[in-house]
């Protein structure tokens, strides 16, 4: 139910809620919120530009005030934004996608 058009459409509108968020990037965003992670005015980069997962979330990151990026296969130096980016949403499909990037430990990493 939470990937039909009217809901889909519903997300990304201003002022409107949905019928319902779909699971994964409800899942992300409570994880994020029982790490105490502030959303609202931070970077976050989302990589993976699905329609089950990388495009829900990237919108439920900005419902939530979160300035947000999304990379993907066609994304010129991905690396860039996700070094950049205050909260990286890994969903790509692609498993240990990131540790390509040799990025430094995190103070505070939510999920693996």
């Amino acid at each position: 139910m939470g990937f039909i058009p009217r809901n889909i459409g519903r997300l990304a509108m201003k002022g409107r809620d949905p019928l319902f968020v779909p699971c994964t990037p409800k899942g992300c965003m409570e994880l994020l919120s029982r790490s105490a992670i502030t959303v609202k005015g931070k970077t976050a980069v989302v990589v993976g530009r699905s329609n089950i997962v990388g495009l829900p979330v990237s919108l439920v990151l900005l419902k939530e005030d979160a300035t947000v990026t999304v990379v993907h296969s066609r994304t010129k130096d991905p690396e860039s934004f996700v070094r950049q980016a205050d909260i990286v949403i890994a969903a790509a499909g692609q498993p240990m996608m990131l540790l390509e990037y040799k990025l430094p430990i995190c103070r505070s990493r939510v999920a693996g």
